[in-house]
């Protein structure tokens, strides 16, 4: 029987004469399990629906009420462990749920395009037959120095009707940059700075395509396109993305559909196989003189270099040049790979495998800075693909020398002194490199004053060569400068600078920079000269009464033969690109020095500002306006002088009318 609850006794117990017991049973008893485990279960149900109903970037947050500090306590490093010390609590963080995650599934989908892969229009500028045309007349040219390309295979493209509404991508890739190529070499005088945006109208149609070309492209013509964008990129000073480009085209090349050898089943393989063969030629030696000159790693590697089979010399000028490129491209790969650490053995090989080349070189290409070296300023112009390959070999052997030189000076500071009587052994070890480095340098400023300025595009893509022939004939100045062709070489320097003055002057080159460093280069390796052969003045270089910052600047030029700077050309590719490399910062410093004006950009005080592709928007925007408004070509010109002496442009580009632009440009081709 159970008690009614009634205080203080039941009834059912004052009936039987009991005591009643219900308050203290009561008591013990407590309230009902069951309910707080339901109330338990929902407040749990409730926290979980609202963990997945938060945000997705608040689904990984811990789910305490603790403070943030107290949910890892464990004692600082510094403390000392002992065995009382508290263990570390580290809270659980639960994997979100699913089904919130889900539920975007449906609302990307929606965002989600399934067809084929767009194509990009930077510009609105359309191919017409005109730029074919183009094409045509300057094909051999362009293919002079490196034959990427069958030349016959694509004339007859060219000739094929409505080849140029041709949908393909990587036909438009390679059409377009033969366009801007074609454009820049073909530039009459004078007018380089006015028809450089037209110029990159095109390539930025085929650079549009080479997001196309490379998810899809299976093919050779999809290499050929992105080798011919490089080949434009190498015309501007944006070093950094034509080794970018270049690496994209090596990679497509060798990723494309596997080697194909002539059969006579099918007649379109013998044509595939020479196209494979030609690219993959010049894209080596490409990729071996931006390896060398800039210090980035080579994008081939030993294996690709091993199984390359050389050209076999043509009966033409150019055949032979090129035969000779690619095996002075596989001394260069070397250079690439062993310059940077290299031992004393690896660079006696260097140099008698460079040596080597060059004896095995038919006489009538052969360099002949042995045989003839007063050659005269003023002789005849010789042929752009021959000057090249000429001061690439007597680079490669000037850096090897120079690269000699700082290895036993990097040796003798680690000793710690040098005494006097090991300065005349020190001095005797090192005089062989340093002449060959002082002559070949030489060399590269001779060659170059024979160099056609025809065209400011191929100018600029040798220019890195005298501008490091510079700079290693100012060091040698201002270490020796009371050595018997110290003269001689402030002459060059001389000869240089006047070269220069040349091409801005009459041929409408932007090289005005260049050309007052250059200028400066003279002043300074003078000023060491007479110092040196005062009679009243000490040969000291901290004393030269140099013009700007004289102490500091002698002893700056004084260290460039020591262990401070690397190699000259990387000093010149910091001046005239943007691509860091190991002597950057001490280019910098010498900027400094001689007050150029580095600026805000990575591009160094040298780069002509024509040449820098984000430069260009205030351009197009003035010139626009001056096309409306029928303006002259001397009106233009006059607005390329004037804005280019601004260097802070915005790093965008603008469109250009069409049919005025193009009219424009046409007027300024040769």
């Amino acid at each position: 029987m159970r008690c009614d609850g009634q205080t203080p006794t039941c009834s059912p117990c004052a009936d039987r004469s009991r005591h009643c017991v219900f308050p203290t049973i009561q008591k013990t008893r407590g309230p009902g399990k069951s309910k707080k485990r339901l109330e338990a279960l929902e407040a749990r149900l409730a926290a979980i629906e609202h963990r997945g109903t938060r945000q997705p970037s608040a689904i990984l947050a811990f789910d305490s009420e603790e403070e943030p500090e107290a949910l890892v306590t464990c004692p600082p490093l510094t403390a000392p462990i002992s065995a009382s010390a508290p263990t570390p609590t580290i809270p659980f963080i639960g994997i979100p749920a699913f089904k919130q995650i889900s539920k975007r599934f449906p609302l990307s989908g929606q965002e989600i395009s399934t067809k084929p892969l767009d194509r990009v229009t930077f510009s609105p500028l359309i191919v017409e037959s005109s730029e074919a045309i183009l094409v045509q007349q300057a094909i051999d040219e362009l293919c002079a120095e490196l034959p990427f390309l069958h030349i016959m295979q694509l004339t007859a493209q060219l000739n094929q009707p409505n080849i140029v509404q041709k949908p393909d991508a990587p036909w438009q890739g390679l059409f377009n940059a033969m366009i801007a190529m074609a454009i820049s070499l073909k530039t009459h005088r004078g007018s380089a700075r006015e028809v450089t945006p037209y110029a990159w109208q095109f390539f930025r149609n085929a650079y549009a395509v080479l997001p196309e070309l490379i998810l899809q492209g299976d093919t050779i013509g999809a290499a050929q396109a992105v080798m011919a964008m490089a080949l434009f990129m190498r015309q501007s000073a944006d070093t950094r993305t034509t080794a970018r480009i270049l690496a994209m085209a090596v990679r497509l090349r060798c990723t494309a559909a596997p080697y194909v050898m002539p059969s006579a089943e099918n007649i379109q393989l013998p044509d595939e196989y020479e196209n494979r063969r030609r690219l993959s030629l010049a894209a080596f030696v490409l990729d071996m003189e931006v390896a060398v000159n800039t210090g980035l790693s080579p994008t081939h590697a030993e294996q690709d270099v091993l199984g390359l089979a050389s050209p076999a010399p043509g009966p033409t000028l150019h055949d032979m040049i090129f035969h000779a490129r690619v095996e002075l491209a596989r001394i260069q790969y070397r250079i690439a790979a062993q310059l940077a650490n290299p031992t004393r053995s690896e660079l006696v090989a260097l140099e008698s495998e460079l040596e080597a080349w060059n004896l095995r070189v038919p006489l009538e290409i052969r360099p002949d800075w042995h045989y003839r070296p007063d050659a005269s300023a003023t002789a005849q112009t010789i042929d752009v693909p021959l000057a090249t390959m000429h001061m690439v070999y007597y680079n490669s052997l000037c850096m090897v020398c120079w690269a000699s030189v700082r290895l036993v000076m990097e040796q003798v500071l680690k000793s710690g002194h040098l005494e006097a009587s090991n300065y005349l052994a020190l001095h005797e070890r090192t005089s062989h490199h340093r002449n060959v480095a002082r002559a070949t340098a030489r060399a590269v400023i001779r060659t170059m004053l024979r160099f056609p300025v025809n065209s400011f595009a191929s100018l600029w893509t040798v220019i890195c060569y005298p501008l490091a022939a510079s700079i290693a004939l100012l060091a040698v100045v201002c270490k020796e400068p009371d050595h018997p062709d110290a003269q001689t070489d402030v002459s060059l320097l001389g000869w240089f600078a006047q070269y220069l003055a040349k091409a801005v002057r009459g041929e409408g080159c932007d090289l005005e920079r260049m050309r007052d460093g250059v200028f400066k280069f003279q002043m300074v390796a003078s000023d060491a000269i007479v110092a040196a052969l005062g009679s009243a003045m000490p040969v000291n270089p901290s004393l030269w009464p140099l013009t700007r910052a004289s102490g500091e600047t002698g002893k700056a030029m004084s260290v460039l033969m020591t262990c401070s700077s690397y190699i000259p050309m990387y000093l010149a590719q910091a001046l005239i690109g943007n691509t860091p490399n190991r002597d950057t910062e001490n280019t910098k410093k010498l900027a400094k020095i001689f007050e150029f004006d580095w600026g805000d950009t990575d591009y160094g005080p040298f780069v002509p500002d024509s040449l820098i592709p984000a430069t260009l928007k205030p351009l197009y925007d003035q010139v626009k306006a001056l096309l409306a408004d029928g303006h002259s070509t001397a009106s233009l010109q006059a607005v390329w002088d004037a804005a280019l002496k601004n260097r802070s442009f915005p790093r965008t580009h603008t469109e250009v009318k069409k049919l005025d632009r193009r009219s424009q440009a046409f007027e300024a081709l040769a």
